[in-house]
């Protein structure tokens, strides 16, 4: 499988706020992701990138390995869970994961931190969409 041309990308932060364990964090609206379709989905550890755009301090690479993402597909019961790692394009060997031009609704899609040994209060989590509309 080949690697996707990126047309158009948009990294979108979320912040876990105060970290518990079992926690979900929903994404918010993202207007330029509005009915785009998917190609692919990357996050970024403090490893790749130790700040954010907006400032925030980006979760480690164990702090990623305690979260799980949940992406929801449009208006279906499509749903997507994979571990925030498996997102991450050093993880698999600088590939980054397709999703078969989803399209995904993100106010419905949410990371969740199951356990709280790595993540710290307030860290960033990355995700790169790269997309297409």
């Amino acid at each position: 499988m080949t690697q996707p041309i990126i047309e158009k990308s948009y990294l979108v932060e979320v912040n876990v706020g105060t970290v518990s364990a079992q926690k979900q964090i929903n994404f918010q609206f993202v207007p330029q992701l509005e009915g785009a379709t998917i190609y692919s989905i990357q996050t970024f550890s403090a490893t790749d990138l130790s700040v954010s755009p907006n400032g925030g301090t980006v979760a480690s690479l164990l702090g990623l390995a305690e979260c799980t993402v949940t992406f929801a597909v449009g208006d279906s019961q499509d749903i997507f869970l994979l571990p925030c790692t498996d997102l991450r394009s050093p993880t698999i060997f600088g590939f980054q994961r397709m999703f078969a031009n989803k399209k995904l609704n993100l106010t419905k899609s949410f990371i969740t931190i199951n356990a709280i040994a790595s993540i710290a209060n307030n860290n960033v989590i990355l995700f790169n969409f790269i997309y297409r509309k």
